[in-house]
């Protein structure tokens, strides 16, 4: 996770997390983020991801999907989650500021998804 975040500019946050549970098992970031916050960021992967593919999404903002993956946007952020396929519970969540190039940052994302998952 650390490298994700060294990689890519503007992000806060990268995480690795299990859509089952909705928990972040693994992540890294620009500065000190608590337990309570990243506990959210899977909740929120997980409420993203099961609404994947439907018209309604979380009300705190816009969301795009992209394939199997989803930016959700808020009025202060974007939050990224990537994952390589539709039957995996491994994502990648990635929250960055507004400046952020958000192409570059879902193709890591999905890269390094797929690379977690391994071989189908």
């Amino acid at each position: 996770m650390q490298r994700f975040l060294d990689d890519s500019p503007n992000l806060e946050v990268a995480a690795f997390g299990d859509l089952s549970s909705g928990l972040i098992l693994s992540s890294a970031s620009s500065t000190l983020v608590p337990r309570e916050v990243l506990n959210l960021l899977g909740e929120k992967a997980a409420e993203c991801m099961a609404f994947l593919g439907r018209q309604h999404l979380a009300p705190a903002g816009g969301s795009a999907d992209i394939g199997n993956s989803i930016i959700h946007f808020t009025e202060e952020k974007c939050e990224v989650f990537a994952r390589g396929s539709a039957a995996s519970n491994d994502v990648i969540c990635a929250v960055c500021d507004g400046s952020a190039g958000l192409k570059p940052l879902m193709r890591k994302a999905l890269a390094l998804s797929n690379q977690i998952a391994g071989p189908e």
